[in-house]
């Protein structure tokens, strides 16, 4: 489930430098996407749409699946080559 975050949170997610992850915050919250929400010194941000929230966390699973078969295919094809040189041997 898609939760609330806040810049460090999505600053450490994304791999992306602050400055860069509060620039889209910002574009993202000028269209209507996010909503911003003040606790304290920190803001933190979530997707306003259900639909659009939807959509993401649908997105973020059929990643997690072709990462997770991608790395399954690496290793199948590191174990049949092993297996190739160990039976030409």
């Amino acid at each position: 489930m898609i939760k609330e975050h806040n810049v460090s949170d999505l600053t450490r997610i994304s791999n992306k430098d602050q400055t860069t992850v509060s620039r889209h915050l910002s574009t993202l919250a000028n269209a209507k996407i996010i909503k911003q929400k003040r606790l304290g010194r920190n803001v933190y941000y979530s997707i306003i749409d259900t639909e659009m929230k939807d959509w993401l966390e649908s997105t973020i699973t059929i990643k997690r699946k072709v990462v997770e078969k991608v790395a399954l295919r690496s290793k199948i094809q590191n174990f049949l080559k092993k297996q190739r040189r160990e039976e030409n041997e």
